[in-house]
């Protein structure tokens, strides 16, 4: 933890990028190991795939239910083409036949994603070897612990009172109305941190570290036997 000091806590939560302590966690635990990258190519073309690889891992994997972007394919073509990508689907129920298993599983940006995060994490558990680092959106602590919001059908009302920090361009489902045909690419929940642990948990894992910021959750965890 004292590599991580530096994410200083207000009002109980971290501030800073929440890129730069998954960076930190991957480089500490990657050497030497395998490494899986799920959820790789949406707006980061594979970046901690790359990073992962840079910092000594064994074998990278990617994998992604969209194909390669260009950016990805150009930097892996740079790199030897040493990361393989598989195009597939997290909740694919044979998942492990064909993602194999592996020492480090990376998923970022996916578990808010899934109409059923329990399933999402479930899946993870099938294929991690030895650790899990989860990061998700998330909103603060409510009044009862393990609380979620679900967001598809709630009104324009309803979603501008949760005010969540839209920066970074229009979220559907979030920002605007569901769209029920577009599937994955819709937001469906945003969980507190303590709601992330108990569905990590729930799932099959030990919670070793989380660090939580006001609308990122981080988890790092082992299978339990």
């Amino acid at each position: 933890m004292g590599r991580l000091a530096r994410w200083m806590r207000r009002g109980g939560y971290l501030h800073g990028r929440p890129e730069d302590l998954w960076r930190e966690l991957i480089a500490r635990h990657v050497p030497g190991k395998t490494f899986v990258d799920i959820g790789c190519m949406w707006r980061v073309d594979g970046e901690y795939a790359f990073l992962a690889l840079e910092r000594g891992a064994s074998r990278v994997t990617g994998i992604d239910v969209e194909p390669a972007t260009a950016a990805f394919a150009a930097r892996n073509a740079a790199a030897g083409n040493r990361v393989r990508l598989l195009q597939g689907d997290l909740n694919d129920p044979a998942l492990e036949t064909w993602a194999g298993r592996h020492d480090v599983v990376f998923c970022s940006g996916v578990l808010y994603h899934l109409p059923n995060p329990i399933l999402g994490l479930t899946q993870l558990r099938k294929v991690c070897g030895e650790l899990l680092i989860l990061t998700t959106a998330s909103i603060t602590e409510r009044a009862e612990p393990h609380a979620a919001i679900l967001l598809p059908h709630m009104t324009d009302a309803e979603r501008r009172r949760l005010q969540y920090d839209s920066r970074t361009g229009k979220k559907l489902g979030l920002d605007t109305p569901f769209v029920e045909a577009d599937g994955y690419a819709n937001w469906f929940w945003l969980p507190t941190p303590s709601c992330v642990q108990a569905m990590v948990k729930l799932a099959g894992f030990r919670v070793r570290e989380v660090h939580a910021h006001r609308r990122v959750t981080t988890v790092v965890a082992t299978p339990a036997p």
